[in-house]
């Protein structure tokens, strides 16, 4: 029922499972999202809960454990920006929340981006939003390939780190987009 696992510490001190471990999947940014759903689908069925109902006290706690740590792992390989983070994390990189890393050029850019939307917001303007949203999705995909040969191919984690901080960046901007988008249609 465990399945083998790597470990690392948190700030509590705390043994946390590499994410990649307990779904037993390579620990790489390229994942096929059908590779990780049959690989998270696999393991639920097997912690699920409700089949160590009438295991032991201790059966049924380290059950409930793995079914947590699986929807964790889920959670935080299934978009890109965590999983990069997380494996950033794994390689000993901590990826801070803080805009720190990312170029002046990107920061202009951003401050761009967030008036176009200002001004489509005010302007109630479906078209200019939703042009805002293809330009900013086209710019994440550009990240997404960036991330691969970084992560996968040339282990440059610290350029990985900067790319996932503008990544983070990016992934905020599309949900205020589609936040706004869900309100002129409302």
């Amino acid at each position: 029922m465990n399945p083998e696992r790597a470990e690392r510490a948190n700030g509590n001190d705390k043994m946390r499972p590499s994410c990649f471990a307990v779904l037993d999947l390579e620990p790489r940014f390229a994942l096929a999202p059908e590779r990780l759903e049959q690989a998270y689908r696999a393991l639920a069925a097997r912690v699920h809960p409700d089949r160590y109902a009438t295991g032991t006290s201790s059966e049924q706690r380290q059950a409930l454990s793995l079914a947590a740590d699986a929807n964790e792992a889920y959670r935080t390989l299934r978009k890109p920006a965590p999983r990069a983070r997380h494996l950033l994390s794994l390689r000993g990189v901590e990826v801070s929340e803080q805009s720190n890393a990312v170029t002046a050029a990107f920061l202009l850019e951003q401050m761009e981006w967030r008036e176009a939307l200002a001004d489509a917001r005010a302007a109630g303007d479906a078209d200019a939003l939703s042009n805002l949203h293809s330009s900013v999705r086209a710019r994440a995909a550009m990240l997404h390939a960036r991330l691969e040969a970084l992560l996968d191919v040339d282990q440059d984690n610290l350029s990985a780190a900067r790319s996932v901080q503008e990544l983070m960046f990016i992934e905020k901007l599309n949900a205020d987009i589609d936040e706004a988008q869900a309100l002129l249609e409302a």
